[in-house]
């Protein structure tokens, strides 16, 4: 709710009603992107839980991997589809033709880092498939929070609708990164 409302706020200031209304588009495409990979990690969670209660850690390595593959497939389709068809993709929202151009700027704004999201995903959702809850939930909040929201707070003043947009790649790239140390690190824990 805290995100929606800064972003809504930041797009209200810099971009108008407008603005606004093309995040909606945009929020929307992202979930059917997201909603899929959240399937992906619904059908990963028992299966790494089962193999890390069994101690069979190559076989949680293996699915998570495998799940990772899929996600990421999924999440570059998304990527693909938003670059190279955008104006099509806002059209089955809307028929509005300014709606339509400062959606499409959004629409290649939030996309632009978009296929490691999957990774970041199955990655948040494999500590909470082996029981590590604390790091997962803290993995998920550092997008949602610990990055987008000062990212959404320090950029729209200098960077106006651009600065709203551009908030939510940047939170993606720098919480993936994050979110792929500690995995790598859990991930030599096993192999040791």
């Amino acid at each position: 709710c805290l995100i929606v409302i800064l972003i809504n706020r930041g797009l209200k200031e810099h971009g108008g009603d407008m603005a606004i209304g093309a995040y909606g588009i945009v929020n929307r495409v992202i979930f059917i992107f997201v909603m899929i990979i959240m399937g992906f990690n619904q059908g990963m969670q028992p299966i790494a839980g089962y193999n890390f209660g069994a101690r069979q850690y190559p076989r949680v390595m293996e699915v998570t991997k495998l799940t990772m593959k899929w996600a990421i497939g999924v999440s570059t389709f998304g990527f693909l589809l938003c670059h190279l068809f955008p104006a099509a993709i806002i059209r089955l929202f809307t028929s509005d033709t300014e709606l339509i151009k400062v959606a499409v700027e959004g629409l290649h704004i939030v996309f632009a880092v978009f296929p490691i999201v999957g990774f970041q995903m199955v990655a948040t959702n494999f500590f909470l498939s082996i029981g590590q809850a604390n790091k997962a939930i803290f993995l998920s909040l550092t997008r949602q929070m610990l990055f987008l929201v000062p990212c959404l707070i320090l950029l729209p003043p200098w960077l106006g609708t651009f600065g709203v947009w551009v908030s939510m790649p940047v939170s993606d790239l720098i919480s993936t990164i994050l979110t792929a140390i500690v995995l790598i690190n859990q991930f030599k824990k096993f192999r040791n």
